[in-house]
């Protein structure tokens, strides 16, 4: 059995395969869970436009990064389903990192799942509970 490895490599190694070409191509760092990708790109130059905002200018963008995926067959979800172009706010793992502001939140979504959990568990106060329960509001938390 010696050299063997989880079946979470399946996935693992295909993607930090792509981690490390995406970094060579044109992004500055990847962030990787699993199968979940955040592309991180630093400005190069920054310029003020004609009403004095300033303005960052990257290196890449995403449709650089799509063409070069597109090459190796990657399967991404469409944009508008799961993605963004670079933004200042980014959603990754289920919560929202703002770097702006150097804050992370949970989605609303995932914030009302939680907030129904802990809710349905107070009812119970009264009640005893089955460790399994409590062990699903703790890891939760």
């Amino acid at each position: 059995m010696e050299g063997l490895t989880s079946s979470g490599n399946i996935q693992g190694v295909p993607a930090d395969a792509l981690v490390a070409l995406l970094k060579n191509h044109s992004a500055d760092e990847v962030l990787k869970w699993v199968d979940d990708f955040c592309l991180f790109c630093v400005p190069v130059s920054m310029t003020t436009d004609k009403d004095g905002i300033l303005c960052a200018h990257f290196s890449t963008d995403i449709n650089s990064v799509l063409a070069f995926t597109s090459l190796l067959s990657v399967p991404w979800h469409p944009i508008a389903v799961k993605g963004q172009c670079f933004a200042s706010t980014v959603t990754y793992v289920s919560f929202l990192w703002d770097l702006d502001n150097s804050t992370v939140s949970l989605l609303p979504k995932k914030h009302l799942k939680y907030l129904d959990k802990v809710q349905s568990f107070q009812t119970l106060a009264e009640l005893k509970v089955m460790q399994k329960q409590c062990m699903s509001v703790h890891s939760t938390l």
